[in-house]
């Protein structure tokens, strides 16, 4: 099969997040089955040092370059892309010939059905609602929004898959047919599952991601605020990076917290498993997620999250079994949750066990699988 796939980021890009970890991973199990896959994405800066000079030139990521197996094909910036998919799409087609379209909805609709006729399936890891306007200016806020209220009419006659089903929900409120929606969970590494479970914790929670807003940032500082009054000996580990990283570093220092809060910056895979594994627990505060990628990584390395009560997070945590829901963006509710992990051992210790238990039952082979069998019964429906 041959899979012309649409998103507007590959995962090299600087702001990639689990969209494109999920399309990588989905697709690089297709290419190992013998399958065929061009990504086209949009381009980005690379900032490289030049010391004759003492300068920095900013350079652009290749146009065509070969990833994980995937042929990349990178064009323009975010604000044309779906103009540049229109223009492009089409070259795209002759050349490489594909059976089936895949377009990962994360941002704005690139309108791939008036494009060509050519079979599609929409992926869609989450829809943003309301949360957009957390997180961007109210135009662009307004913009996702609306381009989401048209998904139905612009894509009545398309397949889709998401990624929990809470995610299935919101699309049929949304007006999308329930047969046309299924459910493909995301998968865990094997090597995170490999992981001893460690029994004696080290005295930190770990919050990982992007610094940004609707990823709770903020509400994961507050909760660590009010539960450092009873809990001094324990840190708040932050790694990642975002835009609310400096105003972070500034609020630790000003509420004299700097000792207690660190941010570790962008970790390696290795240093990852390590801090996962240590953990008394994870906190994953986001007010949006399509699964939450996190808290699998996090159960397979056996560290039980706290994590908001949300569509996606709520299928990735079982509440009092595998981590414990809070309510989402109450940071004194989600301070209650940690206290009870720290508190309780043994709590903690039967939450830990059924959260690799639960990692365990994931694979990206089988969502490669179920994706790859999605796809071809689409084709088949078409009669192609």
């Amino acid at each position: 099969m041959r899979i012309l796939a649409l998103n507007y980021r590959d995962r090299t890009h600087p702001m990639a997040g689990g969209a494109e970890v999920h399309l990588h991973k989905i697709f690089e199990k297709l290419i190992e089955l013998g399958h065929s896959v061009m990504l086209f994405t949009t381009n980005y800066k690379i900032n490289s040092q030049l010391s004759t000079l003492n300068s920095q030139l900013k350079k652009r990521a290749p146009e065509r370059e070969i990833i994980d197996g995937i042929q990349i094909i990178r064009c323009g910036g975010d604000l044309l892309f779906p103009m540049n998919c229109a223009l492009k799409i089409p070259k795209l087609i002759e050349e490489f010939k594909p059976d089936i379209i895949y377009e990962d909805l994360n941002k704005l609709p690139l309108f791939s059905p008036y494009i060509t006729k050519i079979p599609k399936l929409i992926q869609i890891l989450h829809l943003w609602k309301s949360s957009i306007f957390k997180e961007a200016s109210f135009p662009v806020a307004f913009g996702v929004w609306l381009g989401e209220k048209i998904i139905p009419l612009v894509y009545k006659n398309c397949y889709f898959s998401t990624i929990s089903p809470s995610g299935k929900k919101e699309l049929a409120e949304l007006g999308i047919a329930k047969e046309r929606i299924s459910v493909i969970y995301c998968g865990t590494k094997s090597e995170y599952l490999e992981t001893e479970k460690i029994r004696d914790k080290s005295l930190y929670f770990l919050w990982l991601g992007r610094f940004r807003k609707y990823k709770g940032v903020w509400v994961a500082f507050e909760a660590f605020k009010i539960f450092s009054k009873k809990h001094p000996d324990v840190k708040l580990l932050f790694a990642g990076s975002g835009p609310e990283e400096a105003k972070m570093k500034a609020k630790a220092k000003k509420c004299g917290l700097e000792n207690k809060i660190e941010f570790l910056g962008i970790v390696s895979e290795e240093k990852k498993t390590e801090l996962m594994s240590k953990a008394l627990g994870l906190l994953q505060t986001s007010f949006k997620e399509g699964w939450g990628l996190t808290v699998i990584e996090a159960g397979a390395c056996g560290t039980a999250s706290v994590a908001s009560d949300v569509s996606g997070l709520c299928d990735s945590v079982k509440d009092g079994e595998t981590g414990l829901l809070f309510k989402a963006g109450d940071a004194a509710d989600c301070a209650k949750k940690m206290e009870i992990l720290c508190e309780n051992a043994s709590l903690r210790g039967v939450l830990e066990s059924a959260a690799k238990n639960y990692a365990a039952s994931f694979s990206w082979e089988n969502a490669a699988k179920e994706t790859l069998f999605l796809m071809q019964n689409i084709i088949e429906s078409k009669g192609v």
